[in-house]
């Protein structure tokens, strides 16, 4: 059995002075993973529409595509009852998360900054339901 871990980043907010960085997460070699209180806000957001939407047992799928240039991963969830949700993960060089709207629909799109970003993203949709 593989088992993905997942850090709980902790929240920081940038100095006033600090220019913000482009990425979801900070993942330095050494020390904690971080976030910023916007990419918590979000991350909350999609947990709980998840949640709403699913219940245990839930079996996750990932399969990494290219579109074009960009790498991507589609992130299949789906529940014992055959409900789900299709989360594709584009590498993009820029960071965007779903808007509660969007969460009624079935697929939903995620811009990732960089790799690591889309990695650290894809190992936190599993640690929602590793208990499950």
């Amino acid at each position: 059995m593989i088992k993905l871990k997942y850090s709980q980043p902790v929240i920081r907010r940038p100095a006033a002075d600090e220019m913000p960085v482009p990425v979801m997460f900070s993942l330095h070699p050494q020390g904690e993973p971080a976030m910023t209180a916007t990419t918590s806000e979000r991350l909350v957001a999609m947990e709980n529409a998840l949640r709403a939407r699913l219940q245990p047992p839930i079996t996750i799928t990932c399969n990494p595509h290219r579109i074009g240039k960009s790498s991507c991963v589609s992130v299949h969830v789906e529940d014992s009852r055959g409900k789900r949700a299709d989360i594709l993960l584009m590498q993009e060089g820029r960071a965007s998360f779903p808007m509660d709207h969007e969460f009624d629909l079935p697929r939903w799109h995620i811009n990732v900054p960089d790799a690591a970003d889309m990695v650290f993203l894809t190992i936190w949709i599993n640690s929602l339901f590793s208990d499950s």
